[in-house]
């Protein structure tokens, strides 16, 4: 007896093909018209319509009133189920423990979200004396290194947003342009490393980690109760920024990582030898 796939036509292949491809152009990218998704997916206008009748019949687009498609709560729903199945906490928390392993430091997962930082993973060393970062823990990117990641790669006015809701302190001019320096330092690099000011004995290193659309999400980072920076600093960082990087594509995210808003701008202004 045939499978299903072999007694399929060329022409059912290339239906599915087709409706996989618009369904995903509408959930990455959209809501967008009609045109828009003629120029995303490549395909007619004419058959690109006919294909999003059978997805709207089928519950998973709705056409809005500006005329532009997009996915409905139904897919929604499938990614959850998808999400509960594979387990993303899992991921995350395998990716952890890995990397906990081979710097034998506590190493966290912080989630981004609303211009704060959550810290929703943990992985920590069988060994008497390394630091504890409690989940739940609830804090702004100003004041940590896995913030500081993170605010590497959002745009200047998102930056100045934060500070303007979150600082404690006023944020002088030279202070705003030193914090921009170092978030330059840090794109170029590609994390952040020092001391916090949240917890000023512990030394630590973080790494951005990016979605599908290359937007910052969370970030990797460990910490390590010293009074200076370890000798391995450099090395402990690399490998920090190796398992954000890991985490970012098995998370469906880019598979280098992108340029950063702040150095792109950065160089727009300055030119390229003045911009490192």
């Amino acid at each position: 007896m045939k499978s299903d796939s072999a007694q399929r036509s060329p022409a059912a292949d290339g239906a599915i093909n087709r409706t996989l491809r618009v369904l995903t152009a509408v959930c990455e990218d959209g809501p967008l018209t009609l045109t828009a998704l003629s120029g995303t997916t490549g395909l007619t206008p004419p058959t690109l319509l006919r294909t999003l009748r059978l997805m709207r019949d089928e519950g998973f687009v709705v056409q809005d009133e500006d005329r532009k498609w997009h996915a409905t709560i139904l897919v929604w729903r499938l990614g959850c189920a998808v999400n509960d199945s594979i387990g993303l906490h899992r991921i995350t928390d395998r990716v952890l423990r890995e990397l906990a392993e081979v710097i034998d430091e506590t190493v966290v997962y912080a989630t981004f979200e609303n211009g704060w930082l959550t810290y929703s993973g943990q992985a920590e060393p069988d060994k008497p004396v390394r630091t504890h970062i409690p989940l739940g823990g609830h804090y702004g990117p100003l004041e940590t290194r896995t913030g500081h990641a993170v605010l590497a790669w959002l745009t200047r006015a998102e930056v100045d947003k934060i500070i303007e809701a979150q600082a404690t302190t006023a944020y002088t001019p030279h202070a705003r342009k030193a914090l921009y320096q170092e978030l330059l330092d840090v794109a170029l690099r590609g994390y952040a490393s020092g001391t916090g000011d949240r917890w000023p004995g512990v030394w630590g290193a973080a790494a951005p980690v990016f979605n599908h659309r290359g937007q910052p999400v969370g970030a990797v980072g460990v910490s390590i109760p010293t009074g200076g920076v370890p000798d391995n600093g450099e090395a402990i960082a690399a490998k920090v920024s190796a398992a954000a990087q890991q985490l970012t594509v098995e998370l469906g995210g880019p598979a280098e990582r992108p340029a950063s808003p702040l150095l792109a701008a950065a160089v727009h202004r300055r030119g390229p030898a003045r911009a490192r």
